[in-house]
């Protein structure tokens, strides 16, 4: 048995492995499938048989899993009992189905311990991309949930669904911990940056919260957010956001044209008397000339109260700041309000953008949208943008700004800093 047969890959690697799948199944709107593998009472056979026995298992464990796995497939250990395999173009659910009963038969028989064999069980939570998500986070995390729900399974494998999501986090007094994440430093900014398409130079970024739990990990926003409105704790996560965005942009490179940073407002805080003092004083605590701070409101939220909203987005407006219109396309009343919209540049949104290339409707749709708004003297930003050809057909239509994985993900606010020390111009190389 020689090194390279025996050699786990480590969690680092994996990542970068996944990285590297997901940006080019992206571009090429192809699946792939990763499946959790936990060996369950790992700690009892560490005890019983001692750590030279164990680890021999763990070689003899991974041995068994590449020969049930194809060439293009790849294996990691991730923890101390855990493995993760990548199954890298897969056709649907059932091509995975049938990958994880391969594995179970192939572990189904007892492993050599010493002097004696034993017989161990195995759980597997399997998550897909892009069915169930598009990012590394949010996938591992899924396949996680489906660890959780595949030890109640008769197969003990299980796929994710949305109610594993719900279930895990109803037994969970999130409300309590969300209100108690500021304290605990828990939050942070991730930054996702836009481009200029007519001059390909940088233009701003999004900054996306993020809420890195010290006992869940990361929290998806569309978990924590709706209950942070419900609850009113949406108020005190947005100043923060706010704060916390005009302090990053302190530290970006200094350019010929100063960056422009974005943050999203919930409907609720649209309505809050103090949005506008509160947006003032943070401007002033930081220094920020307003024309730096881009608000973007979904399309939906303005629709909430669509006059109380006009009024507040038109009184910022006129105080120097961007509003930018976010999701457009997907409310009632588009056409109805877009020449009374107060608003200065509108983000189509991405379902429309993914697959425009494929769909003659959504590029009219796209074309039209980007049409009106410079009619109205409003920019335009793509988001959602995965591949090359997307970007240059928006070019060519006329879009203004983009923003997506083929021009980089979400980042630390570390690692955007890098990122914009060696940006290169995607747009006309």
């Amino acid at each position: 048995m020689n090194e390279e047969q025996t050699h786990f890959a480590d969690r680092h690697s994996l990542l970068l492995k996944l990285e590297q799948y997901i940006t080019d199944y992206l571009a090429k709107d192809k699946k792939l499938a990763i499946l959790l593998i936990k060996i369950n009472n790992f700690r009892q056979l560490n005890i019983i048989y001692g750590y030279p026995s164990a680890d021999q298992f763990l070689i003899d464990f991974f041995l068994r899993l590449t020969s049930v796995s194809r060439k293009q497939d790849y294996i990691a250990r991730i923890g101390n009992a855990e493995f993760i395999m990548i199954l890298p173009e897969i056709i649907n659910e059932g091509h995975v189905f049938l990958a994880a009963n391969k594995i179970l038969n192939s572990i189904n028989a007892p492993f050599p311990f010493a002097n004696s064999h034993h017989k161990i069980s195995t759980n597997i939570g399997i998550a897909l991309f892009p069915d169930h998500a598009v990012d590394i986070i949010s996938l591992m995390q899924k396949a996680e949930l489906a660890l959780i729900s595949s030890t109640k399974s008769i197969e003990s494998f299980s796929i994710y669904t949305p109610k594993d999501q719900l279930k895990y986090f109803d037994s969970w007094n999130i409300e309590d911990e969300l209100n108690n994440a500021q304290e605990r430093d828990e939050f942070q900014l991730f930054f996702q940056p836009q481009v200029n398409l007519k001059t390909g130079e940088l233009f701003g970024a999004e900054a996306l919260i993020r809420w890195n739990n010290k006992n869940k990990g990361f929290v998806r926003p569309d978990i924590f957010i709706p209950i942070a409105e419900d609850s009113g704790q949406i108020d005190s996560i947005t100043w923060w956001t706010i704060n916390a965005a005009l302090r990053c942009i302190k530290e970006w490179p200094v350019s010929e044209t100063p960056l422009k940073v974005a943050v999203n407002l919930s409907a609720k805080v649209l309505n809050n008397p103090d949005l506008i003092h509160s947006i003032k004083s943070a401007l002033n605590i930081w220094g920020t000339d307003p024309e730096l701070l881009t608000l973007e409101v979904t399309e939906s939220a303005l629709m909430d109260d669509m006059d109380r909203s006009f009024i507040v987005l038109d009184e910022l407006r006129t105080f120097g700041l961007n509003i930018s219109i976010d999701d457009f396309g997907t409310g009632y009343s588009s056409m109805a309000y877009f020449k009374y919209i107060p608003a200065n540049e509108l983000k189509i949104d991405q379902s429309f953008i993914r697959y425009m290339l494929e769909n003659d409707m959504d590029q009219h749709i796209v074309k039209t949208v980007i049409d009106m708004a410079h009619g109205f003297d409003i920019k335009v930003v793509a988001e959602g943008i995965e591949n090359k050809e997307t970007l240059l057909s928006l070019k060519e239509s006329g879009c203004d700004i983009a923003q997506g994985y083929h021009i980089a993900k979400p980042m630390s606010q570390d690692d955007f800093i890098i990122w914009l020390n060696n940006y290169e111009n995607t747009v006309n190389n």
